[in-house]
């Protein structure tokens, strides 16, 4: 099975009843609000998962999709808070808060094989479950991560203030 399966796959499964909406051309018709409630629920969702996930059970192939799924809503989140925060603040604040984030840990980021660009969106190496050690990973998403702390009530703050009907 290829990355990029395994990887819809995991989005899919982030985004739960928001699953249409995690690639392709729902995601240019879908109103502002509803998406950003969709890809903010899958970051949500993909914190958690990942904090649960055994990387040091997981073959490479496995960490990487998860790795990418993660960067995947991670970016989605920036990309439709961002817009629909143009006329409110409150969710202006989550995603600049989510830019932060990134750029403050953009370092420890970067010991996983994700880099973190000057918009704050996020890379990840092609070859970064290959090149990392899965403790490194298994590190990075540990249950008492400020960094996911954080990043989990900015998008928490999100799905609370977006109206689906916009």
């Amino acid at each position: 099975m290829s990355i990029s399966i395994n990887n819809s796959l995991s989005l899919r499964i982030y985004y739960g009843k928001y699953a249409s909406f995690a690639k392709g051309s729902a995601r240019k018709d879908a109103p502002t609000g509803t998406l950003s409630m969709a890809d903010a629920s899958a970051l949500r969702n993909a914190i958690k998962k990942l904090q649960d996930y055994k990387f040091t059970d997981g073959s490479d192939d496995q960490n990487q999709e998860k790795l990418k799924a993660f960067t995947d809503a991670v970016n989605n989140t920036l990309s439709s808070a961002t817009k629909y925060g143009k006329n409110d603040t409150s969710v202006r604040n989550a995603a600049n808060k989510i830019k932060n984030l990134n750029t403050e840990y953009a370092s420890k980021l970067r010991q996983i094989g994700i880099t973190v660009q000057k918009d704050g969106s996020m890379s990840l190496y092609e070859s970064a479950s290959t090149t990392y050690k899965s403790e490194r990973f298994s590190e990075f998403f540990d249950k008492n991560s400020k960094y996911l702390e954080d990043l989990y009530d900015s998008a928490k703050r999100i799905t609370r203030r977006v109206d689906v009907r916009i």
